[in-house]
């Protein structure tokens, strides 16, 4: 499949995975109320080495961090000691999240037990997330992972994980993240990043 976003599809050829439209249909999301995936989860046994590749077919920078995600809860049991590496960036106008297979969870290594890289999840930033959840409930996609922190009105960030793999091979997330009631973008900080990364090489390299 070729798309508008030749970045996109250069790294998806490379990773040999599908895009989102090969898998999941956009009157699915529509019909659940639901905007379209923005991001794609790729689960993979080395981050470094998928970064690097997606880097060098023109994606990115990516920021690659390991972190202890908040309140990870796992099919109802709070799990108080995973560990997650990602790397975060864009592909054109969609965003790439690589994932390790994590520490204390099982929920990025099972999708790797015969592969090195897989197509995990789709992302899905909106707000509304509990008329969503109720949605996906009904379509019959429980949700197996929840997380995210919560201070007053000010910082508001709510992910959760729903198994939709019987029908479509992957997991959806949505991602509410809002300050203030108003919706909170990720992509700016990791655009604003990328930016400075590339700034950064140019004046190494001169």
């Amino acid at each position: 499949m070729e798309t508008s976003n030749h970045v996109l599809d250069r790294v998806l050829k490379d990773l040999s995975l599908p895009h989102i439209e090969e898998r999941l249909s956009r009157d699915f999301f529509y019909q659940l109320g639901s905007r379209f995936p923005q991001q794609y989860g790729i689960a993979c046994r080395d981050v470094a080495a998928c970064v690097r590749r997606a880097e060098a077919l023109g994606a990115g920078p990516f920021l690659h961090t390991t972190m202890s995600p908040p309140n990870w809860v796992e099919n109802g049991e709070r799990r108080r000691n995973c560990e997650l590496e990602f790397a975060l960036g864009y592909a054109g106008d969609a965003q790439i999240e690589f994932l390790g297979p994590g520490k204390g969870t099982q929920h990025y290594a099972r999708a790797l037990v015969d592969t090195d890289i897989a197509f995990h999840h789709v992302g899905i930033y909106q707000r509304g997330i509990e008329t969503l959840t109720s949605s996906l409930a009904r379509a019959g996609y429980p949700m197996v992972i929840r997380g995210g922190i919560s201070i007053g009105t000010a910082l508001s960030i709510d992910f959760r994980y729903f198994d939709s793999r019987h029908d479509h091979g992957v997991y959806l997330e949505v991602l509410d993240f809002n300050s203030l009631g108003m919706q909170l973008s990720v992509e700016p900080i990791i655009r604003t990043y990328s930016a400075a990364v590339r700034s950064l090489n140019r004046l190494r390299r001169h």
